[in-house]
């Protein structure tokens, strides 16, 4: 399962370096699972990811990498946009990638719980 998945810190860690890896002054900026406390993600898509951010960074003219996170079908599927960002603010380029996300369930912070009142409403 460890060489399936990418745990979230560790997948914060490969983008920046990524986006570090041919110039280290490159800005590089997250954003998207700032809600995820926990969460793993595929391993060959975080490669993918990592491969798509080093060729945005081998323009020159881009100095920050934007990474955004957005869901695509919520719960698993999300899309990921990588943005090169020039020096004016402009975008010279961007890739669309899918992500899958995988998050605990509600079952794992009620695990010890004596009694649950479930009010939500019915999925189907």
């Amino acid at each position: 399962m460890r060489l399936m998945h990418t745990r979230l810190p560790d997948f914060y860690q490969k983008v920046i370096d990524a986006g570090k890896k041919d110039r280290p002054n490159t800005d590089v900026e997250i954003c998207g699972l700032e809600n995820f406390k926990s969460a793993k993600l595929a391993s060959l898509r975080v490669g993918r990811v990592e491969d798509e951010i080093v060729e945005i960074t081998k323009d020159p003219t881009v100095e920050k990498v934007e990474v955004i996170i957005l869901p695509r079908a919520p719960e698993t599927s999300h899309t990921v946009i990588i943005k090169g960002i020039q020096k004016d603010g402009t975008c010279k380029k961007a890739i669309l990638e899918v992500m899958y996300v995988t998050s605990p369930t509600e079952e794992s912070y009620l695990f010890d719980v004596e009694e649950i009142d479930d009010r939500r409403t019915s999925l189907l």
